[in-house]
């Protein structure tokens, strides 16, 4: 993504333009998608649902779960997550014994309307409300987890909602960060960068000084798209008394959850949500 910014930013330069602006077009990369048939993971059932949001939109869903798991991750992906390119994400979050969540953006696969970011902002927490009404499903025992993009959205719902951990894989710190790594000073020396209002209003950096969940930040020391010196401040800053930092030697931008490490550290973090969840009353 950030080479890509990058042709865009000298191709504008030559061009003759003087400013580049990045707004919700730019970000969000809506396009349509296929049913769930040729997916199969093991030992997990996957129901697909549709979910009423706002303005008369819906957005479609699965949900894997388990016959002996107690905690659930709901899971937000990145600007070019589509659930049909997920296998590796159900495999990764459904290891160890949790249901999983996830879910395509409005406009992105199967489900209805326009992406904006005040309007996915309020799609999540719908998705969350879903989610918390659903049998055997409780706030306490409930994880979200957002990759880049979509670590906006956890912590969003996060600090609006109550939650028993958090899992940012790849985030930015807020959107003026992010724009300064993705375009570095030698480029904003000859062009402006403007960024649209409504994408300034995510800051990741502000939220989690509020957490009091238990944190796990993953960031990959070769991330090109997000720098991992995000994820460590966001460590550091965060609130949360419980928290880990994995930073994933010649990681990238994608595919970390695969990674020993970050496998065994969602693992710890699971087992810490399970073993100090309050005890539920039957419902």
């Amino acid at each position: 993504m950030r080479s890509s910014l990058l042709l865009l930013v000298f191709s504008v330069a030559f061009a003759g333009c003087s400013t580049i602006t990045i707004d919700e077009e730019t970000v969000f990369q809506p396009k349509p998608s296929v049913t769930p048939e040729t997916f199969s993971v093991d030992d997990v059932d996957l129901s697909v649902r549709n979910i009423p949001v706002t303005d008369s939109a819906s957005v479609n869903a699965w949900h894997l779960t388990q016959s002996d798991a107690e905690t659930t991750v709901l899971f937000f992906g990145g600007n070019g997550f589509y659930l049909v390119q997920s296998q590796g994400y159900l495999r990764a979050l459904t290891r160890p014994s949790v249901n999983a969540f996830l879910w395509d953006y409005r406009g992105y696969g199967r489900s209805d309307g326009t992406p904006s970011a005040a309007a996915v902002r309020n799609d999540a927490l719908a998705v969350y409300d879903s989610l918390v009404a659903q049998p055997n499903v409780t706030p306490d025992q409930l994880l979200v987890w957002g990759h880049s993009l979509g670590s906006f959205l956890a912590t969003h719902v996060a600090t609006e909602r109550t939650v028993g951990g958090v899992v940012l894989e790849n985030p930015a710190t807020n959107v003026d960060d992010w724009k300064g790594y993705l375009f570095p000073w030698y480029v904003r020396l000859f062009l402006g960068v403007e960024v649209d209002p409504a994408l300034q209003q995510d800051d990741n950096l502000e939220r989690v000084r509020t957490l009091d969940a238990p944190l796990l930040v993953v960031g990959g020391s070769e991330d090109q798209v997000t720098n991992p010196a995000m994820a460590r401040r966001l460590h550091a800053e965060a609130g949360s008394e419980s928290r880990r930092l994995v930073i994933v030697e010649g990681g990238g931008h994608n595919d970390l959850y695969d990674h020993s490490e970050v496998r065994a550290a969602y693992r710890a973090l699971v087992e810490d949500v399970t073993v100090n969840a309050p005890v539920q009353s039957a419902r």
